[in-house]
């Protein structure tokens, strides 16, 4: 399905909030079935999308002229839209709005090939999809090995925290209005090993399920903590594989926030 027929597919499905939800399971259904953008298609992935309340407003758009865009959308810094997991992006405009990707390992040059891509779409819509393991970008190509994938629950939370905050700062600064959605989905992931990366821990929690797909989170203002509103997802995501939450809670603090400043 396309972006323009999963919004309008969307637009019916009830309040905000299940328009937001309809919307990321459309998109969802095309990425996981390899007909993402930029020839992304990968088997596992992390969807991700923020969705203002406007966008079926009939006939809205936010402004993405050349000399209105903020750098956050800027073909010279498009790390400054980032893509989850991954670096050294290339900004390019769509006939849809503008989007950041990057590329990955592929064996024929004549393939599109994309490790992920963040897209802002011209109705205020972000779509971040990347694939998983993060930072591993030909792992996909290589033949499937014996032993399971495994990926570092650290980077995972530490990414997505830092790409949604900027996220908000991109519709923010396009004035939208509040709340905002924000849907994940992590797919292709059964058997997969997530790693709390902590000293104590001896092994990563195997998960369970190919697709976890925790509900919506609606954030009211702009000024909210991210990782805390985030924090009923991204326990989803952690007890999906064995765990009872996010091990980098320890009384009410989450204790990479030092690391999450600093980026």
């Amino acid at each position: 399905m396309s972006y323009r027929d999963a919004v309008m597919a969307a637009k019916y499905a009830g309040g905000s909030n299940e328009q937001a939800t309809a919307l990321h399971e459309h998109r969802l259904e095309t990425v996981v079935g390899g007909e993402g953008y930029f020839g992304f298609d990968a088997p596992r992935g992390l969807v991700v999308h923020v969705v203002p309340d406007a966008v079926y407003d009939d006939g809205y758009a936010i402004d993405l002229a050349e000399h209105s865009i903020l750098p956050e959308a800027n073909p010279s810094r498009p790390t400054q839209l980032p893509v989850l997991g991954n670096h050294d992006a290339h900004g390019t405009w769509t006939a849809d709005g503008f989007a950041a990707s990057v590329e990955r390992e592929s064996d024929d040059e004549r393939e599109a090939a994309c490790a992920g891509y963040s897209h802002l779409f011209s109705n205020g819509v972000i779509e971040a999809v990347s694939a998983i393991p993060f930072g591993e970008a030909g792992v996909e190509n290589e033949p499937e090995r014996s032993e399971p994938k495994q990926f570092d629950g650290r980077a995972l939370e530490l990414d997505l925290t830092r790409c949604v905050r900027r996220y908000l700062r991109v519709l923010a600064y396009h004035q939208q209005m509040s709340p905002i959605h924000v849907t994940l989905t992590m797919y292709g992931v059964r058997g997969c090993l997530l790693d709390s990366s902590e000293s104590e821990s001896t092994d990563a929690g195997r998960i369970s399920e190919n697709m976890l797909a925790p509900f919506p989170v609606n954030l009211s203002n702009f000024d909210a903590d991210v990782r805390t509103e985030l924090a009923n997802p991204i326990d989803a995501l952690w007890r999906g594989a064995g765990y009872p939450g996010s091990p980098f809670f320890d009384s009410g603090e989450w204790t990479l926030r030092s690391a999450f400043d600093g980026q």
